[in-house]
């Protein structure tokens, strides 16, 4: 994933090169930073009516920014963009975050207030997670062949690990042939701020990745266990947008690509078929690598989506309303 630093001003470059060095922040997180605040600073330009171009802000335009101005941003996201509470929740967020980094590294901050002190989080509304279902989660990971894909078992197994493991995005690019333990069924990973667990493996995945990796690693005398798990044409580590075009396709080729599904799906997916059986957050916190169980528990709600359908589904129900009718 790459950057275009050509049109951002310094500041924001230095920002986000601290998140990502620093904060250790993977470069997906880091990007959409990066995207929240190019789109405040050209807001600011046009509400401002500023005669520099935004590559140009510096610290002394960025130090006379109100709490009206972001205000009025949050409104344009509202009515202009129709941004949803969650995207206006993280746009803003991505403000305080670049505000509290600039009061602490910057001294022209020190005499002046953070602009966002006093403004309020966006109140959210609670949206279920799109997920697959059952029957959708078996087909598709199979949807990939040698007619329609160059790499079908690499793409394939993609789709399985995801759903098998409930992986981020981030998470699966960054996977090393050293991190899969075999011996011990599990995979490390090495997710968000750098912290590192380990994913079980079962019994399907298991047989899956070492066909996958039969292929891999065919006529290769040597192989470096520090390189990808998963490769491009070109030899090199699959980005973000390798694997976002993979998933892409597998929706079209299963017939579902019009349902605005993306690579999170298979993370939701994954949740929602353990917890279907589980029905216990904890577990299902630890098997998403969720810091705080408050992020978990969107897959209680999908839980009562799925009892309140059940229980229009009942036969007596149907009975029901035919003698009533």
């Amino acid at each position: 994933m790459k950057f275009d630093f050509k049109d951002s001003p310094t500041i924001l470059n230095n920002f986000i090169n601290y998140l990502i060095s620093v904060k250790g922040y993977s470069l997906l997180t880091s990007k959409n930073y990066f995207l929240d605040l190019m789109l405040f600073f050209n807001f600011i330009k046009k509400y401002l009516n500023l005669k520099i171009e935004v590559k140009d802000f510096n610290i002394f335009i960025l130090a006379n920014i109100k709490e009206n101005h972001i205000v009025a941003f949050l409104i344009y996201l509202n009515y202009h963009r129709d941004n949803s509470s969650a995207t206006r929740q993280r746009r803003l967020s991505s403000i305080r975050t670049f505000y509290k980094w600039l009061f602490i590294n910057y001294p022209p901050f020190n005499e002046k207030e953070n602009p966002t002190k006093y403004i309020g989080n966006i109140e959210r509304t609670v949206r279920l997670p799109k997920y697959l279902t059952l029957e959708q989660s078996i087909k598709i990971q199979e949807v990939f062949n040698i007619n329609n894909s160059k790499f079908p078992y690499r793409n394939n197994i993609i789709i399985t690990l995801f759903l098998h493991t409930g992986l981020r995005a981030s998470e699966l690019i960054n996977i090393n042939l050293k991190d899969i333990d075999f011996e011990n069924n599990l995979i490390r990973i090495k997710g968000k701020q750098n912290k590192e667990r380990a994913v079980y493996i079962d019994k399907v995945l298991r047989k899956k990745l070492k066909q996958y990796l039969k292929i891999r690693n065919k006529n290769k005398s040597v192989i470096n266990i520090n390189e990808a798990l998963f490769i491009s044409y070109h030899k090199k580590r699959l980005g973000i947008d390798g694997i976002e075009d993979i998933c892409s396709k597998a929706y079209k080729l299963l017939g579902i690509g019009d349902y605005g599904y993306t690579t999170h799906t298979l993370r939701h997916t994954a949740a929602t078929l353990i917890y279907s059986k589980t029905h216990d957050l904890l577990i299902l916190k630890e098997f998403l690598g969720h810091a705080q169980l408050s992020t978990t528990e969107i897959y209680s709600h999908v839980d009562n989506l799925q009892v309140r359908n059940a229980v229009d589904s009942n036969p007596l129900n149907e009975e029901y309303k035919e003698k009533v009718a």
